[in-house]
């Protein structure tokens, strides 16, 4: 049996199959989007904080400046200097404020330099006490907590005299506006005071959330870079592409579940021809068997059909004989007409005799007609009675008439007739005893007209009902196993059935049922 079974068959399947293949390339769509802006976040936030470091740097640079230029005499040159500050300040526009100080003997901060001058009179950092503290040379940043969107740079400058320098500076101002990219948030951080912005923090509604963050290159002035890039659904997924891909996927899939429908039904149709092939071999093959079981019977029938034909040839010799005696002017004309008669009866059983073994032997197609299954059983039984006598068994026949017609070919049924007859034969030889009986009997069964075959014999062991009917089975030591599964095949050729009755030490018993034609059942009747 071919199996009608194909994965795609099901639409419900391919629609599984089609959602799976877009969610996985959404998935890669997303991992690919994510990927590609994490890494704009990574060179953008690089550039950034070379720019920040670089910048950072230059601060530190201008208080070295400033830092040996006021001790470059004493007092320091307050003039030059002011005029350094201004110019620094003026190209660095984030340097809001220069400073110069100087700590005196009583320990009062004094304002040497104050660029713009307005800072002269502004009041001192907080935070210029701690920048004498600290190690000559040494630089560091400050942050007012009260005002954290500046800070400030302060150097302690020279041993002998106590000078301080701060710078007070715009961190907006150490990357502009410009050098952003628009849809990133940028926040410089000092510490723990935000300067610019807030820290990069993932946001709540975002998909996903691109963060860097690194301190700038610089041990005086660690201010920390955040980037912050939120990353929407609509913008990781990539709608565009994935209906694309979802629109021709699908197409794609059902242009391959239709081409594989054909393929699979054309290999379905291959399979059923070969099939098909395979069972018109498989029957040439049975009818060549049951050519050469016709002609083996040959040898079987051979002594019955010389009976049959000596006692017709006996009768003409005979009677021909007589009637030429009495052919003469003395004979008898009423007896001559009746040897006459006999003669012509006796060539037509001899006729029939022969008609029956030409049509037994013949190999020619199987021909269906409508036929009385009575006048096949006579048939048959008038081939094999001789045979049955010389072996000592007596053919019995109880043939219903009239009966249905049915359609069959009466060759292949006489030759089923003829197989039953010769198996119940064999089996009547094995017993002892003087009982020994074929009983053929037809009769009407309703929609069926039936055929039973039984025999005296030894019956049918129950565990050999099961194979009888199977090719190559037999429980004779010199048989094929083919004349009952020939039987069956005919049988079932000519739409008809046949059965084994398992009747152990009773005989053995067949039973052949054929349809019946309705038109011809209601002639009968």
């Amino acid at each position: 049996m071919i199996r009608r079974t194909f994965a795609f068959r099901s639409v419900a399947a391919l629609l599984l199959v089609w959602i799976g293949l877009v969610a996985v390339f959404a998935m890669l769509m997303i991992r690919s989007n994510l990927s590609r802006a994490d890494a704009e976040v990574e060179a953008e936030g690089v550039a950034l904080h070379r720019l920040l470091s670089q910048r950072v740097a230059q601060h530190d640079a201008h208080l070295t400046s400033l830092a040996a230029l006021v001790q470059a005499s004493d007092p320091p040159p307050a003039e030059t200097v002011r005029q350094v500050a201004t110019g620094i300040m003026r190209y660095y526009r984030r340097i809001l404020s220069i400073r110069v100080l100087e700590m005196t003997p009583d320990q009062v901060i004094e304002t040497l330099v104050a660029v713009p001058g307005e800072m002269e009179g502004t009041v001192m950092p907080r935070f210029a006490q701690l920048v004498f503290g600290q190690r000559a040379g040494e630089a560091r940043y400050y942050v007012e907590a009260d005002h954290p969107e500046h800070y400030f740079l302060g150097k302690r400058a020279g041993s002998d005299r106590r000078l301080a320098i701060i710078l007070e500076i715009d961190p907006n101002g150490l990357l502009t506006p410009e050098e952003r990219l628009s849809s990133d948030r940028i926040s410089l951080s000092l510490g723990p005071y935000a300067l610019t912005g807030r820290p990069p923090v993932a946001e709540p509604g975002a998909f996903a959330t691109l963060t860097f963050f690194r301190p700038a290159d610089s041990t005086t002035q660690p201010v920390n870079l955040g980037i912050e890039r939120p990353v929407s659904f609509y913008r990781a997924v990539a709608p565009v592409p994935v209906a694309a891909f979802a629109l021709f996927s699908l197409l794609a899939l059902f242009a391959g579940r239709y081409t594989l429908i054909q393929r699979h039904e054309a290999r379905h149709s291959q399979q059923l021809a070969a099939l098909a092939e395979e069972r018109s071999r498989l029957l040439e093959r049975e009818t060549q068997l049951a050519h050469a079981a016709r002609v083996n019977s040959l040898g079987e029938l051979a002594s019955g059909i010389a009976h049959e034909l000596t006692q017709p040839l006996t009768a003409l010799l005979s009677q021909s004989q007589a009637a030429l005696r009495l052919s003469g002017p003395e004979g008898d004309p009423v007896r001559l007409s009746e040897a006459l008669d006999a003669n012509v009866r006796e060539a037509r059983r001899a006729g029939e005799i022969l008609r029956r073994m030409r049509d037994y032997i013949a190999r020619r197609a199987s021909e269906r007609t409508a036929v009385d299954i009575s006048d096949v059983v006579d048939d048959a039984a008038t081939l094999a009675r001789a045979d049955l006598a010389r072996r000592g068994i007596a053919l019995e026949l109880d043939l219903e008439r009239p009966m249905p017609l049915a359609n069959a070919d009466p060759v292949e049924l006489e030759q089923v007739l003829h197989n039953l007859i010769r198996n119940a034969a064999d089996s009547l030889e094995e017993r002892d005893g003087p009982d020994k009986r074929i009983l053929i009997r037809t009769f009407d069964a309703g929609e069926t007209v039936a055929i039973r075959v039984s025999d005296t014999g030894k019956g049918i062991s129950a565990d050999v009902l099961p194979r009888l009917f199977e090719p190559f089975f037999t429980t004779k030591s010199e048989g094929m196993g083919l004349g009952l599964s020939l039987c069956a095949t005919l049988v079932e050729r000519a739409s008809g059935t046949i059965e084994a009755e398992a009747r152990p030490g009773e005989g053995a018993s067949f039973l052949i049922s054929l349809p019946a034609l309705a038109e011809r059942r209601l002639a009968a009747q």
